[in-house]
């Protein structure tokens, strides 16, 4: 019985940090996607201004 406790605090503990790190990390995500998409679209077409190429991912990712 003892051991079942030790299991479903660990479980427990596990569950409360993997919900902490998702909004940490999912930020971060979306900030490295948005970055790559307005270098992509710089490149690809150099009409494109970066501030420009910002709104169209912000809006292509988001979406």
């Amino acid at each position: 019985m003892y051991k079942n406790y030790k299991l479903l605090l660990f479980l427990g503990a596990a569950i409360i940090f993997l919900y902490m790190s998702v909004g940490k990390y999912e930020e971060f995500s979306l900030k490295k996607s948005i970055s790559a998409c307005v270098i992509a679209k710089s490149k690809l077409k150099k009409e494109v201004k970066p501030e420009e190429a910002r709104k169209i991912c912000e809006k292509e990712i988001k979406n």
